[in-house]
C-alpha cells in the first residue's frame, strides 16, 4: 500500500514538472489514461488540458509550479501548489503588467495502473487577476 502511494506521488510529481513546468504536452499520454475524467478544463479531455498549459505558457512563460504538500492514500493523490511567474501577456482582459505572480492551487488525482484516470484542480483565479492588475497579494 505504501509503495503504491509512493509510486502515485512520483507520477503526479512527474506530471507537474514535465507538463506544467516544462510545457512538454506531447508527454501527456505518459501520465494520463486515454479515457481519463477531466473536471476542470474544456473540452474535458487532453486537448482542453493541454490548451490550458499553452495559455499559462503564453501569459507567464517563466511560470513554475512548486509542490508545497502532496499526500497519497489508496488510489488518490492531493497536491497543494504555488504558481510563480511574471505576467507577460493579456489574460481575461488584463493587459500584460510585468507583475510578479504568486498564487495557490490545489489538484486532486485518482490513478489506476500507473496512469491518472481522474483530475480536478482549483486555482485562486481572483488572486491571480488581482496580482496581474498590480494589487497587493493577500
Amino acid at each position: 500500500m505504501q509503495d503504491q502511494a509512493k509510486a502515485n506521488k512520483a507520477i503526479v510529481g512527474g506530471y507537474i514538472e514535465e507538463i506544467w513546468n516544462r510545457g512538454l504536452t506531447e508527454r501527456f499520454a505518459d501520465f494520463f489514461a486515454a479515457d481519463y475524467e477531466e473536471a476542470v478544463y474544456s473540452p474535458a479531455n487532453a486537448e482542453g488540458h493541454c490548451a490550458m498549459v499553452a495559455v499559462q505558457k503564453r501569459i507567464m512563460p517563466d511560470a513554475v509550479w512548486s509542490i508545497e504538500r502532496m499526500t497519497a492514500e489508496g488510489d488518490g493523490v492531493m497536491c497543494e501548489l504555488t504558481l510563480r511567474g511574471t505576467h507577460q501577456a493579456a489574460f481575461k482582459g488584463v493587459e500584460p503588467s510585468g507583475n510578479p505572480i504568486r498564487v495557490r492551487a490545489y489538484r486532486s488525482f485518482v490513478l489506476k495502473d500507473g496512469k491518472i484516470v481522474r483530475h480536478c484542480a482549483l486555482l485562486d483565479t481572483a488572486e491571480l487577476l488581482k496580482q496581474m492588475r498590480g494589487q497587493q497579494a493577500a
